[in-house]
Parts: structure tokens; C-alpha cells; sequence
């Protein structure tokens, strides 16, 4: 009888922890809907077009920087509340340049500002649609 009731009690724990992390990773899929998908944004200040393109990648979110000379992994990427930050190591013609990333989502918009050793250069875009 002992052994029923531990079987029984690793079986219901088992459960409980599985419903558990099923609804976390619903809920953080649910966080982050608005942010997935393929962004077209503008550098204001240049006109360089690029692309962000953000992914679930099983229970982990993971973005892209996509441009015509190139592109970058984002990093460190947060979502919380329509604020997105991000980091990525840019090839910039031979040399690597670190970049930080501040940005707002509202609906279908985004617009934010990259700091660089550079200098700073701000952004704005909308989400495609064709997803």
C-alpha cells in the first residue's frame, strides 16, 4: 500500500510539474507574439534598410539582424511590456562593432535607437504581415 501512494505521489508531482512548465512556455510564447516575426526598419538618419526577425527556438527567443552587407545574431534579447533591448557584434568592413539596442513596440510599429562606438542611430519599422 506504502509503495501505491509514493507511485501515486511522484505520478501526481510529475504532472503538476509538467502543467507547470507548459503554461510558463505558453504564457512566454504569448509574451513574446508580438515581437515575432520580420520586421522592416529604416536607420532614420542613413536610410539603411535591414531586417529583425524574431524566432521561438524551442523555449528560447532569438532574433537576426539581416542587412545588405551582412548581418548579426542578436543577444541578450529582452521583451517585456512593448520594450525590446538587444545587443549584436556587426561586421563592419573587416572589424567588429559592438552595438546595444533600445527599442519600443506598439501594434505594428517599432522604433528604437541602436548605441554604437560610432555614434548613436535611431530606428523605425513596421512588422510584415504576410506571417
Amino acid at each position: 500500500m506504502k509503495k501505491n501512494i509514493k507511485v501515486a505521489f511522484i505520478v501526481t508531482w510529475v504532472l503538476l510539474l509538467s502543467f507547470t512548465t507548459a503554461s510558463v512556455l505558453m504564457a512566454q510564447a504569448e509574451n513574446y507574439k508580438a515581437l515575432l516575426g520580420t520586421w522592416d526598419v529604416e536607420l532614420t538618419e542613413m536610410g539603411m534598410q535591414m531586417e529583425f526577425v524574431f524566432k521561438m527556438d524551442g523555449e528560447t527567443l532569438t532574433g537576426e539582424m539581416i542587412f545588405d552587407m551582412g548581418g548579426a545574431e542578436l543577444e541578450d534579447i529582452s521583451f517585456e511590456e512593448g520594450k525590446l533591448t538587444f545587443t549584436a557584434n556587426v561586421d563592419a568592413g573587416g572589424g567588429v562593432m559592438g552595438l546595444e539596442a533600445e527599442a519600443t513596440i506598439e501594434e505594428e510599429n517599432i522604433t528604437g535607437v541602436m548605441f554604437t562606438d560610432m555614434g548613436d542611430a535611431e530606428f523605425v519599422g513596421t512588422k510584415r504581415q504576410d506571417q
